[in-house]
């Protein structure tokens, strides 16, 4: 993984192991190496794996290779469900895997972090030579990977959702489209600016953001209901 800390195979907890899960053209190293001390610090076992030769492969491949790796962490840790923190992609790579796999009752909580939940509208996907990036294609708005889970709905099992979005974020767009429909107890959702205006985050800059690692702790740590305030500015 090349982050100190993840897939310890000595790490115990008494907390549901985390595992991360990356967006395109990332690894769990270039996405999380600020959030992985935070983790540790708060007492978690973390867990990580780089799918899809770095997101581009179909997100039904690197949904399988996660559903796969859950199934180890499990067995591993002894632990009955693990949380999730996806970001970008990793949040569409994961509803894939509960909705197509059995993993609906392995993820207690999902924090996710602009996440491509219903794609993006984004016109930087055009810019790409065509069959370069399947995993980019299936995140297109009304693709049709998107179009078979959005029939479905947005929820899988008991899974508590929280999500935390900024206004300039120009990658997964619309940004309203990046949170799951669904009642409050089961979805949360925060912008950035919500907390901080005028704060200025772009869509690669959130998972090393001080105050999204402040606010993804404390929505692990709260069952998936951080109080806002968790998030802080600067």
């Amino acid at each position: 993984m090349g982050v100190a800390g993840v897939n310890d195979p000595d790490c115990t907890s008494d907390g549901r192991p985390v595992v991360l899960l990356h967006g395109t053209f990332s690894t769990v190293a270039s996405n999380f190496e600020a959030l992985v001390p935070a983790l540790l610090a708060a007492g978690r076992c973390v867990y990580g794996i780089d799918y899809g030769l770095g997101g581009t492969r179909p997100v039904t491949d690197s949904a399988r290779s996660v559903s796969l790796f859950i199934d180890t962490v499990l067995a591993a840790s002894g632990a009955e469900q693990v949380d999730v923190v996806g970001f970008s992609q990793g949040g569409l790579v994961l509803r894939t895997a509960l909705r197509r796999g059995d993993l609906a009752g392995k993820v207690a909580i999902a924090v996710l972090i602009a996440p491509s939940f219903h794609g993006t509208t984004s016109p930087l996907l055009d810019a790409l030579p065509a069959g370069a990036c399947p995993g980019c294609n299936d995140q297109v708005a009304g693709s049709p990977l998107l179009t078979e889970l959005d029939a479905g709905g947005d929820l899988d099992g008991e899974v508590r959702y929280a999500v935390v979005s900024s206004l300039d974020d120009t990658v997964v767009t619309p940004v309203p489209a990046q949170v799951p429909a669904g009642p409050p107890d089961r979805v949360r959702s925060l912008l950035v600016q919500d907390r901080c205006p005028g704060e200025r985050v772009d869509h690669v800059a959130l998972p090393g953001y001080a105050g999204v690692i402040a606010w993804t702790v404390a929505a692990l740590d709260s069952g998936g209901a951080p109080d806002p305030s968790a998030l802080t500015c600067g």
